[in-house]
């Protein structure tokens, strides 16, 4: 794979910014005597997830904890994951506009210097904790630019409903020390449900959502299970997958990475070259 890591100047950010990106090439299992330009069309345009971390993280995360980088490159899949700052993907009134940086001027950006597709079957939305909040904001937001939603760890909380396990893993980690950011008042918090259902109501095609939570995790789990209750009731389609023994962790989250590609989105596997699939091929028996 090409792990391109780079930084600019950001309009709706006011300041400079990084950003990881991971694009299919090269690959020894599935490229091995293929001529060069096989390999490198100029015409090809990848699909793209689009994806966003959690609290307290940034745009490597994903790189770091997890086996992306692997999967986007045998499923033939660009994936991009900006940085947050934990700003909560919001836009923030007197300050920077996060929201907008990622659904317009990234994607812009993006669009125009990297060989990713911008057609809507394309393009899928994701994130963890945090970011499986902004996933579902622009999800129900622009739900014409993504096909699919990837809501790891989240989901849609109950109306004037604070969620007692976040509220008090907040109380727990400011009393030990760990500088937790308070969003200002004048910061707007989208009702996620109202959103839903006035995209319902209007008519509007939402993306496929995949709703993922370890059964364990206190912090998410009742806004999982209220987001499955709205969407079954409103008759869409989505994807309700859980695990017990399995809390707000990175173990979930690549068991959830490794499963959408293949079972969820349906993305074909890179079929395997005639010289690297002799690395498969039986023992031979002993003579």
């Amino acid at each position: 794979m090409a792990v391109v890591r780079f930084n600019f100047l950001s309009r709706q950010l006011g300041m400079s910014t990084n950003v990881t990106m991971i694009l299919p090439s090269f690959d020894q299992n599935s490229d091995l005597g293929k001529p060069v330009r096989k390999v490198y069309d100029p015409g090809k345009k990848y699909p793209v997830l689009w994806l966003l971390h959690g609290g307290s993280g940034d745009d490597a995360d994903y790189l770091n904890w997890t086996n992306i980088s692997r999967y986007a490159v045998e499923y033939d899949c660009a994936v991009i994951c900006p940085c947050d700052y934990n700003a909560g993907y919001n836009d923030y009134p007197r300050g920077a506009k996060y929201y907008k940086y990622i659904t317009e001027e990234l994607r812009a950006f993006c669009l125009a210097n990297f060989p990713i597709s911008d057609k809507r079957e394309d393009n899928f939305i994701g994130g963890l904790s945090m970011g499986s909040g902004g996933a579902m904001k622009i999800a129900l937001d622009k739900c014409e630019k993504y096909s699919w939603a990837l809501i790891m760890s989240g989901g849609i909380g109950v109306k004037n409903q604070l969620s007692k396990g976040h509220s008090s893993f907040r109380d727990k980690v400011i009393a030990a020390g760990w500088p937790m950011p308070k969003q200002p008042a004048d910061v707007v918090r989208p009702d996620a449900e109202a959103m839903l259902r006035d995209d319902v109501a209007k008519g509007r095609t939402l993306p496929k959502f995949i709703l993922a939570c370890g059964e364990e995790d206190n912090i998410a789990w009742n806004n999982h299970v209220h987001a499955v209750e709205l969407m079954e009731e409103l008759g869409l389609e989505y994807i309700d997958f859980h695990l017990p023994g399995y809390r707000h962790e990175w173990d979930f989250w690549e068991i959830c990475l490794r499963k959408v590609f293949p079972e969820w989105i349906g993305l074909p596997h890179k079929p395997l070259s005639p010289v690297s699939s002799a690395w498969s091929d039986p023992v031979p028996p002993k003579a």
